[in-house]
């Protein structure tokens, strides 16, 4: 065979191979750049981050996202994100985005996650008035106050006085009880404005307060009436009924309200003497009046109370 052949056929396979990777090269090039052009940095958390942490290095970390699945008000940025304080929960292996923090500065703890013009206030509820505790920092709730008008001879009563309140901790305080001793006290704060703030202790100090947790979603406030006993039972018969201790129909006793309360009766006392015939009529002359017949005394009868039955019976002397 010709050596200047072989030559030939040796540089053709050499510089064909060559193209194909400088070609496999430059495709690979033009994906990756595509693929950049396609996808964004974003900081996500390695760890579950608690509402009022402060963020450091090993909370979080900085991966690529498909753009069509950044969401909004996500933060691309590692140092837009260390040193700031969380404002809700942030689970691991989420985006942290910018709902989720303070502003600049903020300290951590409850000065940092409340927001301007907002109050963080406290109050004492127990296992039933928070919900039998499912009432957890993010929650939202509406505080049912029950406590007595200041009208003389009220009774208490229930209102709504605010709804939609987030809740921003929960958790215990030490208080001394009665006995002068100390006990846990379960608390609830509440993120209010300065107003719902006076509402909110003036109704704890005079009443008791109940907590209902609403859907998050929620936005609608609604107005109540409040409610009374009388709105409870929203029966009036009732109320009648147990004023004077009568049950009505099926059954049960039911005390007349014609029977007449028998005579205190005496076996042994004397009979009462016959009544005299009037004066006047013997004064005029005029012909004596057939004397009255006397009546037969009252027969004596006993009351049987047996259970809710009750009876009478004769007594035969």
């Amino acid at each position: 065979m010709n050596k200047r052949f072989l030559l030939a056929l040796a540089g053709a396979v050499f510089f064909g191979l060559v193209s194909i990777y400088a070609a496999k090269v430059y495709l690979e090039k033009r994906v990756d750049i595509a693929k950049q052009k396609e996808e964004t940095d974003v900081v996500i958390a390695v760890t579950d981050i608690p509402l009022g942490t402060k963020i450091e290095p090993q909370h979080i970390m900085v991966v690529r996202y498909p753009n069509e699945l950044v969401p909004n008000q996500a933060m691309v940025q590692e140092n837009e994100v260390l040193g700031r304080v969380t404002i809700s929960d942030v689970s691991a292996k989420t985006p942290v985005l910018s709902r989720h923090l303070a502003g600049l500065g903020a300290q951590p703890g409850l000065s940092g996650v409340t927001p301007a013009g907002m109050r963080a206030v406290s109050v004492r509820v127990d296992e039933a008035s928070s919900v039998g505790g499912f009432v957890a920092p993010g929650t939202y709730v509406d505080v049912i106050a029950i406590m007595q008008p200041q009208l003389d001879g009220a009774h208490q009563v229930s209102k709504v006085i605010l709804q939609k309140v987030r809740v921003l901790a929960g958790g215990q305080q030490m208080k001394n009880s009665a006995e002068g001793k100390p006990s846990l006290v379960n608390t609830v704060t509440l993120e209010v404005t300065p107003a719902q703030a006076e509402k909110l202790k003036l109704a704890e100090a005079e009443g008791r307060l109940q907590l209902s947790i609403r859907n998050a979603t929620d936005l609608v406030i609604e107005t109540t009436p409040g409610a009374t006993r009388r709105d409870v039972l929203n029966d009036a018969s009732l109320e009648q009924r147990a004023s004077i201790g009568v049950r009505g129909g099926g059954g049960g006793f039911r005390q007349p309200a014609s029977m007449p309360v028998p005579p205190a009766w005496n076996i042994g006392a004397p009979l009462p003497p016959a009544a005299a015939p009037p004066a006047t009529a013997q004064a005029a002359g005029a012909a004596p009046a057939p004397a009255a017949k006397r009546a037969a005394p009252p027969t004596p009868t006993v009351e049987l109370i047996e259970g809710a039955k009750r009876s009478r019976v004769v007594i035969v002397p």
